[in-house]
């Protein structure tokens, strides 16, 4: 009863999520011109810039590196919950070393289905299917750049905060049904995948407010709906799992989010606005010849 509540919760708030990124005025890519449905880039916004590559080319590999090379150290700077932690893992987490393991192995695809529908369908797949390959190369390099930065961050967080996984003190006395107790201990400070799952949703959100990638805006604002549950999902999955505190998977979501959202947002969509503002200030004759200030405002 308490997942599908909590699952209830999740679904409503990414809906409503998705409706307030999707709400406001936004500059969208140019629409279909006289039945030709194919996406075209808006030309207000930049290319993915020389410096971008630049930067996505070091980060990228530095972090596959820190991933793959960097061992978590073995000795916690911080153990335990603090707040809410505790509460909700005592009323969250499995008891069992099989329940454990499916739950982390269902949290791990639904991390992995997340990432491959934003990048490889949505960003890929979908643009090159309605002959717009050109946006599908831009869309992508903001993915990889948005990725590569998060995981940085998220990486060097690991060692400088050092918090210990929810079990760390279970396993010590060896009383713990944990299959993972010797898995990267140190490591739960921010949530890495819940990072990756809601940088994927932020590029999502990102994206589909700007890029008709699905024709509507009803079908765009569903997708980025879609992967917030999804992100969200995967949140409790992992507090589920017993590899996460609450506040590992608010402080991952949170980082992943600004990177998936803010990077693509900052450097692109929001240049050259040429639609409609919120208010304009301007010129213009009052009456009787004279030159007056008038505030014009456009909703």
């Amino acid at each position: 009863m308490l997942i599908a509540a909590a699952t209830r919760r999740l679904v409503a708030a990414a809906c409503v999520g998705a409706a307030l990124l999707t709400s406001g005025p936004a500059a969208r890519a140019a629409e279909p011109v006289d039945g030709d449905h194919s996406l075209r880039w808006n030309p207000d916004w930049p290319r993915f810039r020389p410096v971008e590559f630049a930067v996505t080319a070091v980060t990228g590999p530095l972090a596959i590196a820190m991933y793959y090379m960097l061992r978590p150290q073995q000795d916690p700077h911080w153990v335990g919950g603090i707040l809410f932690d505790d509460s909700v893992r005592a009323a969250l987490r499995l008891r069992s070393a099989d329940e454990l393991r499916v739950v982390r192995t269902f949290a791990d695809g639904v991390g992995v289905a997340s990432v491959v529908l934003v990048v490889g369908v949505d960003s890929m797949l979908v643009p090159l299917l309605r002959g717009g390959a050109d946006v599908g190369v831009q869309l992508s390099l903001m993915d990889f750049e948005s990725f590569a930065l998060s995981s940085i961050v998220t990486f060097s967080l690991y060692d400088s905060v050092g918090r210990a996984r929810p079990s760390y003190v279970d396993c010590q006395r060896g009383g713990s049904v944990d299959p993972q107790c010797n898995t990267s201990p140190t490591a739960s400070f921010p949530s890495g995948h819940v990072n990756e799952v809601f940088t994927a949703a932020g590029l999502s959100c990102a994206h589909h407010t700007r890029v008709p990638l699905y024709g509507t805006r009803v079908a765009d604002g569903l997708a980025c709906a879609r992967d917030l549950t999804l992100a969200a999902a995967d949140g409790v999955l992992r507090i589920m799992g017993d590899r996460h505190y609450l506040t590992d998977v608010l402080a991952g979501g949170a980082i992943g989010f600004a990177f998936g959202y803010g990077v693509p947002t900052l450097f692109h969509y929001s240049f050259h606005y040429s639609g409609p503002s919120l208010a304009e200030l301007s010129l213009a004759p009052v009456g009787g010849g004279a030159l007056g200030m008038r505030a014009v405002g456009r909703f």
